[in-house]
């Protein structure tokens, strides 16, 4: 079920999904809601199987992307997501809801979600925040390791939504180094001008392995539901 279309008693009950992305650039050739694409398809996904049991809600697109400098997004401030989700996890228990997994799709949020979990989680005996993430994941898919809008992202995209790829642009991209201190000490624009961190050489994209990447991200996913569902199921009894 869909939050925006149910009524209010038939969320009750229910476990909430979210998935949660950013607004960023992504070199010249990804979207900038890469991120958040991928987050959506995992979410909507789960909803899809689990109808009666899942209520999806909205896409929250815009994250935390102070790291990439002078290259373009549009986001938030770390306390204000902190202050925006936790308001957010306990305006979901009122309404009724046994639990909330968050499916973040962005590098930026990781930390901040750590926070908010545990502020939610120790203030509650029952209703408990999961987090499901896509970062770091598939890093033995290809021989470069894909930080940024790199081979991983490029191919999932390519599986997702292959027309928002902009394959022309790739040629654009004349510089695949990558400096020390990425994502701690400087931001992307300042580890390559491209605001491509692809460790190890240029962009490969395969479709097949983007698909085979998203598909065991859901496989997971779909394991940590059934283990809140398992978690509440003992909780009630």
């Amino acid at each position: 079920m869909k939050l925006l279309e149910v009524t209010r008693d038939q969320v009750k009950g229910k476990v909430g999904v979210i998935a949660i992305g950013s607004v960023e650039q992504h070199g010249p050739h990804l979207p900038m809601g890469t991120d958040s694409l991928m987050a959506e398809w995992l979410a909507s996904q789960l909803e899809s199987s689990y109808p009666e049991e899942v209520i999806l809600f909205p896409t929250l697109t815009y994250g935390c992307s102070f790291e990439h400098g002078n290259q373009p997004f549009i986001g938030v401030s770390y306390i204000n997501m902190i202050n925006f989700l936790t308001d957010l996890a306990e305006s979901t228990k009122r309404a009724g809801l046994l639990s909330l997994i968050i499916v973040n799709g962005h590098g930026g949020n990781e930390s901040l979600l750590d926070v908010v979990r545990r502020q939610v989680n120790f203030a509650n005996d029952k209703f408990k925040v999961y987090l499901f993430s896509m970062v770091g994941r598939d890093k033995g898919l290809f021989n470069v390791i894909d930080m940024h809008a790199g081979s991983v992202e490029t191919s999932r995209m390519f599986f997702l939504k292959p027309s928002l790829v902009r394959m022309e642009k790739l040629k654009e991209i004349r510089d695949f180094s990558v400096k020390e201190g990425v994502f701690q000490t400087i931001t992307t624009d300042k580890a390559n001008p491209y605001g491509v961190i692809n460790v190890g050489g240029d962009i490969q994209v395969d479709p097949k392995k983007g698909e085979e990447s998203m598909r065991n991200a859901y496989a997971d996913l779909e394991s940590l539901f059934l283990r809140v569902k398992q978690s509440l199921a003992i909780n009630e009894g």
